[in-house]
């Protein structure tokens, strides 16, 4: 009887033993569905797309794409920002909210203006969407380029009384079929100071013209032009030309011009200052590029100044000696002169330099 008893009791145990492992093992009713709920949980960012190739285009086509965004998720999609990796392209969010399951839209545009050869541009997305808070969209296109000139800015510089040529290019598939005319020759300064255009120092220093060159057997179509470096200026301008061509219409070059003088003066202005133990006399050294330089007068036009040519012994740098003569008591606004150089440099024969004086005293107390 005891053995029995025992028998039965270690059955029961073993039953219930595997009972119990049993039940750890098997999963609850619900407990994956509830797992998968929790992964999926929140916002969800798709696109139709996210990578939008346009192929072969012509520089200065606009190019346009909807890209069309999916929320897949449980919970309301918020878009915060679309924005464009450069100037070139524009991203138009169309709804800032989708909601599960729903649509939404961002209309890009891509300007391929200046932009030739394989381009891309790309879109960040950035919104609440679980697990991916930046999205990125990309445009691409390869830009074939009809015609432009080589480069958008040219500087011409030269020394007085030398001319000087430089040529700029025409580039694209359509160079055989243009005809490049110059309509405007002008120049450009501030705002504030618009240039006269029946004075425009640019028309009297600079010229433009078409020119053709034969070149491995093809022709090299572009402009020449040429500073004639008979006076001392400088400026900067530009240059707008037809090209004979319903697309691109017009081209225009951006420039910097420069005629340098073979005069030259050190330091190109003379400052005196006011305070007790400052010297009251300035040297200037005038010399030439020219031979046989002569620097033949000075005389003051402006302020209370005195002046002196040291003549040189040995070579042509001349010095000159200004002094300033001190005002009366009293006067302590900042005094300008003008010191006019006579000489034989056909460059500046009458050169003008500034002299200022600073830091004068106050008036005195009585």
């Amino acid at each position: 009887m005891l053995r029995e008893a025992a028998k039965a009791w270690l059955t029961a145990g073993l039953v219930l033993s595997l009972c119990i492992l049993g039940c750890r093992g098997r999963p609850r009713p619900g407990a994956e569905s509830a797992r998968a709920l929790a992964g999926a949980s929140g916002a969800k960012i798709a696109f139709d797309t996210v990578l939008q190739d346009f192929g072969t285009v012509i520089e200065g086509d606009k190019l346009r794409h909807v890209f069309v965004v999916k929320n897949p998720g449980n919970a309301p999609l918020l878009i915060s920002s679309a924005h464009a990796s450069c100037g070139c392209t524009v991203a138009a969010l169309k709804n800032n909210s989708i909601a599960p399951g729903g649509t939404g839209e961002i209309d890009a545009s891509f300007d391929t203006h200046n932009r030739v050869g394989p381009s891309r541009t790309t879109i960040t997305v950035e919104s609440n969407a679980t697990g991916q808070a930046h999205a990125t969209l990309t445009l691409a296109a390869n830009v074939e380029r009809l015609l432009a000139l080589e480069q958008g800015y040219v500087r011409v510089v030269t020394d007085y009384g030398v001319p000087r040529v430089e040529k700029v290019w025409l580039t694209g598939k359509l160079v055989g079929e243009a005809s490049p005319r110059v309509l405007k020759l002008e120049s450009q300064g501030r705002a504030d100071t618009p240039v006269d255009a029946d004075k425009d120092p640019i028309l009297n220093a600079l010229s433009v013209r078409p020119i053709e060159e034969q070149a491995g057997g093809t022709v090299k179509k572009g402009l020449e032009l040429k500073l004639n470096g008979d006076r001392v200026a400088a400026g900067s301008g530009k240059v707008t030309v037809a090209t004979g061509l319903a697309k691109p219409e017009k081209l225009e070059l951006q420039l910097t011009w420069s005629v340098a003088s073979t005069l030259q003066v050190e330091p190109d202005s003379l400052r005196f200052g006011g305070g007790q133990g400052e010297g009251h006399e300035r040297v200037l050294l005038v010399r030439s590029k020219k031979p046989n330089f002569r620097l033949l007068w000075v005389r003051v036009l402006e302020g209370p100044f005195a002046a002196a040519i040291e003549r040189p012994e040995s070579n042509a740098v001349f010095k000159v000696r200004v002094t300033w003569n001190e005002p009366p008591p009293g006067k302590h606004a900042e005094n300008i002169g003008k010191l006019q150089l006579i000489s034989n440099d056909p460059a500046e024969p009458k050169k003008v330099v500034e002299l200022k004086v600073t830091n004068l005293p106050g008036p005195r107390r009585l």
